[in-house]
């Protein structure tokens, strides 16, 4: 648990692991069928906008029973009326007939006219009756003709929302499937125009395990994939037929044009609407419809009026009428065999796993790239506006890739790590601030927190390898002067030492690292680490400008001390230049920033020395020693007195010192 506490503080680790999880979760709610409505929203709306309204395909015709028709003959119509209106669309000279009108039973059921229906069945031969497998049966005529009997059933989405956007081709019945409307329709045309369309194996794997897959519908060059349970945007959808989907391609309404434009009727409410039909049952019956109009083409018969319930919602109506949804799968059928265009499809089930997976990766990666919300609002939005696009390109070519799974993946991925790097951040930032407040101000805090990934590691300082002057401070005869006090009144001189001596590292860019009793020990070079010499330089020039400014500042108190009657005090200072080890140490609730080394020691060393240094008016109130390493980077600067070669302390080796008078 330490251990992957430790390593989700790492953005990347945590971006992965977030966004890893998120995918977990998109996949798992996606499988249980959450995301389905969505997806098909997305179906509907990119559907909707590829469909065209205007267009019209003059193979096909629809020959409708309207609202007038119903006034006139009844409804259903009689079975002598029905007759005549497909012996006069026969006379046509059509290339088939479908008629999507149930006509199991006699009209009227007296059966006074059927023998005249039942001899126009036998004898016209383009004539394709329809029966609704599970519910209507087909015309009795047609017992002994069953390749002139169709299925018209839609599959609708019924566990969805109850929309119709799959079309049959063959559906399951008793003796052996039967064929759709729409493909009866279809072949028979393309029969008649010498084009192939036939049974064949699936392409690639010939069956799984010991089970032969079915065999597909090729019409030209095109083969019809069979439409699966979990196929692009859809989860355990029921698919007991072999269906398709419906690319709607066609026009929403199917009527005639006058100069291109739609011929325009009025609906029962007195609203303009486009003539579905391109003629009527009374212009068939009354002799309306020129000789030859309808010679060579599919012509489907049907009821056109709103009064008789048959239409279904799609994705471009709400209002379909089935005989114009059967027109449209028929023209998809013949774009296929005679233009080569392809059904929508889809992708395998891994593929659609990856696309969503990378998606959601890449919302989290800009969780990390962009950690402010007002930087990652405009980032997120091109991130899945480019998914919508894409989605909308596939799709226009064919293709149907989830949309809403890879939007819903990528925003949550990219929101969660936005949200858990900002808690990493404040919790750093706490630790920062608590590892150097008291050192350094709060603008060297905030330039530590803009380069935090070079400086911290789990909460933790990373420990380095730095070039640093250290400068260590103590009092003269500490000891003896604090007898002399109550505590009371050593406090307040204290406080006032401190205050007074202090203030003038933070000025000259150093940091106090430590208050030892009346010793400070200060860093100039550290946590903000320099490489360059020109810097170090610096660092060492301002320890020894802070060290001139405590001495200033030791001798104003002595004054107001000796005017308050209080013991006055020296100084010794120390200051050394060269490589320490900076980080953290402690325990996890307890943390310091500190610094190792022998450069430390020296330091410490030197400022002990003091007492050791030869007395001089100028630095009786404040000595400061330097070592050579220091020296040589002062450039001449400063005047300084060569103490010579001492033996501090601890060290086995004498070191070069240096005593400094004054600023040049």
């Amino acid at each position: 648990v330490k251990a992957l506490r430790k390593a989700l503080q790492r953005p990347w680790v945590a971006c992965i692991v977030i966004s890893l999880l998120v995918l977990g979760g998109i996949l798992g709610i996606r499988a249980a069928g959450w995301l389905q409505r969505a997806e098909l929203i997305v179906y509907d709306e990119f559907t909707r906008r590829r469909s065209d309204p205007d267009s019209r395909d003059d193979r096909i015709a629809i020959v409708g029973m309207t609202e007038d028709d119903l006034v006139k003959y009844g409804f259903p119509i009689d079975d002598a009326m029905q007759a005549r209106v497909l012996e006069g669309l026969d006379a046509q000279q059509p290339c088939v007939i479908g008629l999507d009108m149930y006509r199991d039973l006699p009209e009227p059921r007296s059966g006074a006219t059927y023998p005249q229906l039942e001899a126009a069945f036998k004898k016209l031969e383009r004539v394709i009756a329809i029966e609704r497998i599970g519910y209507q049966k087909p015309p009795a005529a047609f017992a002994e003709i069953p390749e002139r009997i169709a299925a018209n059933n839609l599959s609708m989405d019924a566990s969805v929302d109850g929309r119709y956007r799959r079309g049959p081709l063959f559906l399951e019945h008793r003796d052996a499937p039967r064929i759709s409307l729409s493909l009866a329709l279809a072949s028979t045309y393309l029969s008649e125009h010498q084009i192939d369309y036939d049974m064949v194996d699936p392409p690639g794997e010939k069956q799984v395990g010991d089970r032969p897959l079915p065999k597909l519908l090729k019409v030209g060059q095109v083969i019809f994939p069979r439409l699966t349970p979990d196929a692009g945007g859809y989860v355990g959808l029921e698919v007991r037929n072999y269906e398709y989907l419906i690319d709607f391609k066609g026009s929403r309404s199917s009527g005639p044009r006058i100069d291109g434009k739609p011929v325009m009727e009025q609906t029962p409410e007195g609203l303009p609407r486009p003539r579905i039909y391109d003629y009527s049952f009374g212009d068939v019956i009354e002799g309306r419809i020129p000789p030859g109009v309808l010679k060579g083409k599919i012509v489907l018969a049907g009821t056109v009026m709103p009064s008789i319930k048959d239409s279904n919602a799609t994705p471009i109506d709400d209002s379909l009428r089935g005989v114009v949804q059967h027109a449209i799968c028929i023209n998809q059928l013949l774009r296929a065999a005679i233009d080569g265009e392809p059904p929508p499809g889809w992708w395998p089930e891994w593929a659609e796993i990856a696309w969503i997976a990378a998606w959601t990766l890449l919302g989290g990666a800009l969780g990390i790239a962009f950690r402010s919300p007002w930087k990652l609002a405009p980032a997120l939005a091109l991130v899945l506006a480019a998914i919508v696009f894409t989605g909308w390109e596939m799709f226009r070519h064919g293709t149907w890739i989830l949309t809403a799974a890879p939007v819903l993946g990528s925003f949550i991925a990219a929101t969660f790590v936005t949200s858990f790097i900002a808690y990493i951040e404040r919790s750093e930032r706490g630790h920062m601030q608590t590892l150097f407040s008291r050192h350094v101000s709060s603008d060297v805090v905030e330039a530590l927190w803009k380069e935090r990934d070079q400086f911290l590691d789990g909460g933790r300082m990373k420990p380095s390898r730095v070039t640093a002057t250290v400068l260590f401070t103590d009092l003269k005869g500490f000891s003896t002067t604090s007898e002399k006090m109550d505590p009371a009144t050593l406090m307040e001189w204290m406080n006032e030492y401190m205050n007074g001596v202090a203030r003038h590292v933070d000025s000259h860019g150093g940091i106090i690292n430590k208050f030892i009793g009346d010793a400070i020990m200060a860093l100039f070079g550290v946590p903000l680490s320099h490489t360059i010499e020109e810097e170090i330089d610096r660092d060492a020039r301002h320890a020894v400008e802070c060290a001139l400014e405590m001495r200033a500042e030791i001798k104003k108190l002595n004054a107001d001390w000796t005017a308050r009657g209080l013991p006055t005090t020296a100084m010794r200072v120390g200051i050394y230049t060269g490589p320490l080890v900076a980080g953290s140490m402690g325990s996890s609730e307890r943390l310091e920033f500190t610094v190792l080394g022998d450069t430390v020691n020296t330091a410490a060393r030197l400022e002990g020395a003091g007492k050791e240094a030869a007395d001089d008016p100028r630095t009786a109130e404040c000595t400061i020693l330097i070592g050579e390493s220091t020296f040589q980077r002062l450039h001449g600067k400063f005047e300084t007195q060569l103490i010579g070669a001492m033996s501090l302390k601890g060290k086995a080796d004498k070191i070069i010192v240096h005593s400094v008078i004054s600023a040049v």
